[in-house]
């Protein structure tokens, strides 16, 4: 998946990711297994760490929020 490409190449370790993106390592290796969904959240997290958009670090879909039906995007607040 992008996501651990764009991790390695920012030269940051799963451990590392996680902790800043506040989720376990366990979550964190099994989206880039692709075990798991990534989820909103997760992406919107990513996004900021990795500085890119969440388009760039998905098949293009955006997400959308849990609670309203509407798509998210990393500038949102």
């Amino acid at each position: 998946m992008e996501l651990r490409r764009r991790r390695e190449l920012l030269g940051l370790t799963a451990t590392e990711f996680a902790k800043r993106a506040g989720f376990s390592l366990t979550h964190v290796s099994q989206v880039e297994l692709g075990n798991n969904n990534a989820g909103p959240r997760y992406l919107l997290a990513a996004a900021k760490i990795l500085n890119c958009e969440i388009e760039e670090i998905t098949d293009g879909s955006m997400p959308t929020s849990p609670r309203t039906g509407s798509a998210v995007s990393a500038g949102a607040a």
